[in-house]
């Protein structure tokens, strides 16, 4: 089963396009019935493939994706779509429980994991989190078009980054990493609250994705900058070096 029940009443929303790629069609029809009632423009795929060709003709602002799905899996699913530039904020919904599952999904470029069955609740609040991060609060502002710190550069619309000068090649994650920390310099960060902004969840503590996530953009940054530009604060967390 996909769902809990629930009984907390949900709220109106403004409209968003979501798709729900899942090979179980009652269930899915019961998720998307709710999330038309929320206000949601709702497209549902049952295959692999079909969600591959609808994600990449549409764009969504969330995607909610199965991992076990015939002709090609969830996992197949999400490497494609952030290799193809899909920007959609991904949310794999699975029965698949195992850290390992959990790490594979991240690694490929998953914003957010809920573990069947899930609340119908919890599984607004979670699409609503993907939007406050991928859209922005409008209350706090336009975004800004770049972030500057030191010797980096970040195109907020293009997501690139540019260091002394020079394009630095980082993953959608990576990006995220450092647009945190600079939006919050000389603070610092925890793992866990790194993991609450960036993933959306808490992690155990023998969970390594956001440790290792952090080691591949600390040596990008110390190889382009010439310096530790991430500092590790021990048994604190992480925090900009100025």
């Amino acid at each position: 089963m996909w769902l809990k029940r629930a009984t907390r009443k949900l709220l109106k929303r403004d409209e968003m396009r979501v798709l729900i790629a899942e090979d179980d069609r009652r269930q899915a029809d019961f998720v998307r019935q709710a999330l038309v009632r929320e206000g949601f423009i709702v497209d549902y795929a049952g295959n692999g493939k079909d969600a591959l060709g609808l994600a990449v003709d549409h764009d969504y602002d969330v995607i909610l994706l199965d991992v076990m799905m015939p002709n090609v899996d969830g996992i197949s699913v999400l490497k494609k779509l952030r290799e193809d530039g899909v920007k959609s904020a991904i949310m794999m919904v699975t029965c698949q429980a195992e850290e390992n599952d959990k790490l594979a999904a991240f690694n490929n470029g998953a914003d957010d994991y809920l573990v069947k069955p899930v609340m119908l609740s919890e599984l607004i609040a979670r699409i609503r989190a993907l939007l406050r991060r991928t859209q922005g609060q409008p209350r706090q502002g336009r975004r800004p078009a770049a972030l500057e710190y030191g010797c980096l550069k970040l195109d907020m619309m293009k997501r690139e980054v540019e260091c002394r000068g020079r394009p630095l090649e980082l993953t959608k994650k990576e990006f995220e990493l450092l647009e945190y920390f600079i939006t919050h310099p000389g603070r610092v960060l925890s793992q866990s609250l790194i993991a609450q902004h960036i993933w959306n969840v808490d992690f155990d503590t023998e969970t390594k994705v956001v440790e290792v996530h952090l080691a591949h953009l600390r040596a990008k940054l110390k190889k382009a900058g010439g310096r530790e530009i991430v500092r590790n604060v021990y048994g604190c967390g992480y925090i900009l070096d100025g």
